[in-house]
């Protein structure tokens, strides 16, 4: 499992901007957490690559089916070149004299992160990977999203509920509607095809780490309704819920994922919850709890928005 208390802990070291590139080289291209992988087909093909896979794109904790955490598409070296160099986030593999991974800004288009990993041997390729896997993972997610966090901020929604009843403001896609708004609490959701994708603010007092599933799952008893009278959504504790240490900006948070359920009505999906406290003399938190209710479809890319909508806080 990665280690997201190195997650973003490592990006300092990585990230710079520059000026001037934004100016000369062309944009970026692809989707949200698309990777290109540059290396040669039969290392793709063997271990090299299944410790790519393994250690890069794990698995994504608290969604009801497997998805990973990127999609990786494999390049060989000799048609790198031209639009395909453009890709926002690559990772580039090497055999060569020299031992080392590294990052590049910007190199061939902006914004656009290049991971290099070069070794003299497949089996010392894949040492450098497992040992440096929460670094090229951060570096990857992180710019990832940014970018996703860049094309929320072309059309926000300009709604005041948020930093008027919480304190807090977040920057939300224009798509989102508020469906609640009270004192000490917002309820904001997007429609979607086959369901919704919503997001819970909440202002609390004297929360803790071991209390976050019952307070969450009492802010849902309290606000958000089940289809039928007396049900509600809870946290489905038969998928034991994951609790991360993480900062927000300079504010230390937790960050859980897990999957919530309405018993008896056939209604579940995944979570992400983040809890940090807004003001030390008085002991208050807020809580942003993000959910997906979306049967029969891929849930990454609803989360990950919802992710970097949390992110976005401020005070």
């Amino acid at each position: 499992m990665i280690n997201k208390k190195a997650l973003f802990g490592l990006i300092v070291m990585f990230f710079s901007c520059n000026n001037e590139a934004e100016k000369i080289l062309p944009d970026s291209n692809g989707n949200i957490n698309n990777i290109s992988v540059v290396i040669d087909d039969n290392l793709w093909a063997g271990e090299v690559g299944k410790a790519i896979r393994e250690n890069i794109a794990p698995t994504i904790y608290g969604l009801p089916q497997i998805e990973q955490v990127f999609d990786l598409r494999q390049i060989p070296p000799n048609v790198f070149s031209g639009f395909v160099r453009s890709s926002r986030s690559i990772l580039k593999i090497d055999i060569s004299k020299e031992q080392r991974v590294f990052t590049l800004s910007n190199p061939y288009a902006y914004p656009q992160k290049v991971i290099q990993i070069t070794a003299k041997n497949p089996n010392d390729l894949i040492d450098l990977i497992k040992k440096n896997k929460n670094k090229i993972y951060s570096v990857l997610y992180y710019n990832e999203l940014q970018e996703k966090q860049r094309r929320i901020s072309k059309s926000l929604n300009k709604t005041k509920d948020i930093k008027i009843n919480t304190g807090v403001q977040l920057k939300i896609p224009s798509a989102y509607r508020v469906a609640k708004s009270e004192k000490n609490f917002v309820w904001i959701r997007r429609d979607i095809k086959t369901g919704s994708v919503n997001l819970l603010v909440s202002k609390l007092k004297s929360v803790n780490k071991e209390k976050i599933i019952h307070v969450r799952d009492s802010v849902s008893r309290n606000h958000i309704p089940g289809p039928v009278e007396n049900t509600y959504m809870s946290t489905d504790m038969t998928y034991k819920p994951n609790i991360d240490e993480i900062l927000i900006g300079d504010k230390k948070a937790y960050e859980t994922r897990g999957l919530w359920e309405v018993e008896t009505q056939f209604m579940a999906g995944p979570f992400i919850n983040f809890l940090l406290k807004s003001d030390e003399q008085k002991d208050e938190y807020i809580m942003i709890d993000g959910f997906v209710y979306s049967p029969g479809s891929d849930k990454r890319e609803y989360i990950f928005e919802l992710e970097a909508i949390i992110r976005s806080l401020s005070f």
